[in-house]
């Protein structure tokens, strides 16, 4: 674990975002139990030896195929089973155990990165307290309908850590659509992991939610990156490219409660429209970093949800975005933008006209938005708000706030502020800094001095660092 490298990346956060004279708190750090080794020290990796084979822990179980694995039966709490290094190709690995929080039931590779999965391997994790780590999964064939790793249903309390899914030698392939990693169950952790380049159709993590059941996922210190996008004969970007989605349109109005932080995505362009698809309810997007992507994080379906202490940076890429909002009671605070590139529905911050009687995979009306102490430098659109692609989109954001943001724009043809009149949006506009830039549809004052901007690199370098597998994928 990199507890104290997330414990200062969260203070960073803190004194880059904290929003003077607003309620915002220290976001909570987000440690999973970890089960203590016989010298009492926890953050150490459950079984690990400078040389397994010397280990006399009666415990400790070897394997080098999903066969032996099998083999193994049930697996019990405190089991540690440890996979020797080598290139497999076309295993199907299952593990299942039954562990507990202080002792989790373990499948890790002999040395991080030093086990790597080719072919149509995948594996499927079930049980409680399974913990998974150091595997690589280089360049996987899909197959249609699987996913390379899977959390089972009824999974609960399991983790896949330090591991990599990489598909740098794939072939592009808009017709065979597999997820990377499905994610069902309750309280499952993916975390310190690198996912880079799924050249087929398909998201690549997702969220499955099941009738009645809350998931209650973490997803944290990730690298992602998706840089291929699959386009159709006409040249159009393909739908179902996202790098996360939480729900579907089916189970949108059901609470998640999923938390996605501390993560790093670069160059994730995929469908070139959302980046992250929020579709439930409930959930908590804080202290990611976006750079060079070519979408926005999208509240698609849902309500609920907070985006707070996260970073956008585009780098003047053209469609590069940050927020867009649809649905009822959202809060976005405490974010960072600048130099996003983006228009329409990928602007730093896209508050979206909604539909009559819309259908579940409709837009909802904005209702009761909170968008408050962000910080907005020299994007193309800072805001635009009420906005709409469609003819039947008529119903107007309501009841909503947007206060005490800082917008600082250098060029004179960016909008600080771009908003349709019609049909009149219910928006409270309060102590906001305006510098620069122009203004369609409102007139609110303008700062006639710069504003103070944080200070951004040592956050962004904190979040870019602690990302991702520790061992090198390249």
């Amino acid at each position: 674990m990199k507890v104290r490298k997330i414990i200062l990346t969260t203070l960073l956060l803190t004194l880059v975002f904290g929003c003077s004279g607003s309620d915002f708190k220290i976001p909570e750090v987000v440690v999973p139990s970890q089960p203590e080794k016989p010298d009492g020290n926890p953050d150490d990796n459950p079984g690990d030896t400078d040389d397994p084979d010397s280990s006399d822990d009666p415990d400790v179980k070897f394997v080098s195929s999903a066969a032996e694995l099998k083999a193994l039966g049930a697996l019990s709490a405190g089991d540690i089973v440890v996979w020797r290094n080598g290139v497999y190709e076309g295993q199907i690995v299952s593990v299942s155990g039954a562990g507990t929080a202080e002792r989790p039931v373990v499948l890790r590779a002999e040395t991080p990165g030093g086990v790597r999965f080719t072919g149509t391997s995948r594996l499927s994790i079930a049980g409680s307290h399974v913990e998974v780590s150091g595997f690589w999964w280089q360049n996987p064939e899909p197959v249609k309908g699987k996913s390379v790793v899977a959390f089972a249903k009824g999974s609960a309390g399991c983790v896949l850590r330090d591991c990599a899914i990489t598909g740098d030698a794939t072939a592009e392939d808009a017709a065979t659509d597999t997820k990377w990693v499905s994610l069902y169950g309750t309280h499952n952790t993916v975390r310190e992991s690198t996912f880079r380049d799924k050249r087929n159709i398909g998201c690549l993590l997702v969220v499955w939610l099941e009738p009645d059941i809350v998931p209650e996922h973490l997803i944290a210190d990730n690298r992602f990156e998706r840089p291929v996008t699959l386009r159709d004969a006409g040249g159009k970007a393909v739908n179902g490219q996202e790098t996360i989605r939480i729900g579907t349109s089916d189970f949108s109005m059901q609470t998640a409660a999923c938390t996605v932080e501390a993560n790093y995505f670069y160059h994730c362009h995929g469908e070139q429209a959302e980046i992250i698809s929020n579709k439930s309810c409930g959930n908590f997007y804080r202290g990611n970093l976006f750079v060079e992507s070519q979408g926005s994080l999208t509240l698609r379906h849902g309500n609920g949800c907070t985006v707070r202490g996260n970073s956008f940076l585009g780098n003047d890429l053209e469609g590069t975005g940050g927020v867009r909002l649809i649905g009822e009671d959202h809060v976005v605070e405490d974010n960072y933008f600048e130099r996003l590139a983006g228009t329409g529905y990928r602007t730093a911050i896209c508050m979206v006209r909604g539909q009559q009687s819309p259908a579940l995979n409709g837009y909802w009306q904005v209702k009761n938005a909170r968008v408050r102490c962000n910080t907005i430098v020299d994007c193309k659109y800072a805001f635009n708000v009420n906005y709409a692609s469609n003819s039947d989109q008529t119903v107007p954001v309501a009841g909503s706030r947007i206060e005490d943001n800082i917008v600082s724009l250098s060029s004179p043809s960016s909008y600080a502020v771009w908003c349709a009149p019609t049909p009149a949006p219910d928006i409270e506009w309060n102590n906001n800094t305006l510098y620069g830039g122009r203004q369609s549809g409102v007139n609110l004052p303008v700062s006639a001095s710069a504003p103070m901007l944080p200070d951004m690199p040592l956050a962004v370098e904190m979040i870019r660092e602690n990302a991702g597998c520790s061992w090198k994928t390249e």
